[in-house]
C-alpha cells in the first residue's frame, strides 16, 4: 500500500464530453488517513440545467459567485497533487476533460501516477465502481461529511484493494 495518495474528483455540468468542469475536489491520504482537502469551483460560465444543478447541489450562483477561472483552478490543483500518486474514482472519464482543457487553456498535463479505482474495480467484482457497493459489500464507513464522504470511500477502498 502507498503510505501517501491524493484521490481526484473531477465534476462536470453534465455527462457528455463536450461538458463543462465546474469543480476539482482532492483528498490526501498519509497512512491510511485523510489529512487535507483541496476544493475549487471553476466559474467558466458554464449553466447548470435544473436536474444538473439540484444532482450537484449547487447552482449558477454558486458557481459566478466563488468559483475561479479555470486557469486559477487548475493550477492550484495540480499544486496540491504535486509529487503524490493520485487514485481517479473514473479516470477514463475524467481524463477527457483534463485533456481538453490542457490543450485549450494551454495548461501542463498532469504528469503524476494515476490509478483508476473503477479498473481496479471491474478486476475485482467485474462491475464498475460505485460508494454504495463498496459501503455494503466492502463494509467501508466514513468519518467525513457529505461532501467529502466519496472521496474518503474511495480512498479507503483504493487502500484496501491494494492490500488484497
Amino acid at each position: 500500500m502507498k503510505d501517501e495518495f491524493v484521490v481526484i474528483d473531477i465534476t462536470s455540468n453534465d455527462l457528455d464530453e463536450e461538458s463543462e468542469i465546474v469543480s476539482f475536489a482532492a483528498l490526501r491520504f498519509e497512512n491510511g488517513v485523510p489529512t487535507c482537502r483541496f476544493f475549487e469551483y471553476v466559474n467558466s460560465e458554464a449553466v447548470l440545467s435544473d436536474s444538473v444543478s439540484e444532482i450537484l447541489g449547487i447552482t449558477n450562483d454558486t458557481l459566478s459567485n466563488y468559483g475561479t477561472t479555470m486557469e486559477d483552478a487548475y493550477w492550484q490543483f495540480i499544486e496540491f497533487c504535486c509529487g503524490s500518486d493520485l487514485v481517479a474514482m473514473h479516470h477514463d472519464f475524467d481524463s477527457k476533460f483534463i485533456e481538453r482543457i490542457c490543450r485549450e487553456y494551454d495548461l501542463p498535463a498532469l504528469e503524476n501516477h494515476i490509478t483508476d479505482l473503477d479498473t481496479m474495480f471491474r478486476m475485482k467484482f467485474n462491475r464498475s465502481y460505485s460508494t454504495r457497493f463498496a459501503e455494503k459489500h466492502l463494509g467501508i464507513t466514513s468519518d467525513e461529511n457529505d461532501e467529502w464522504r466519496h472521496l474518503d470511500i474511495a480512498g479507503k477502498v483504493y487502500i484496501v484493494l491494494q492490500g488484497e
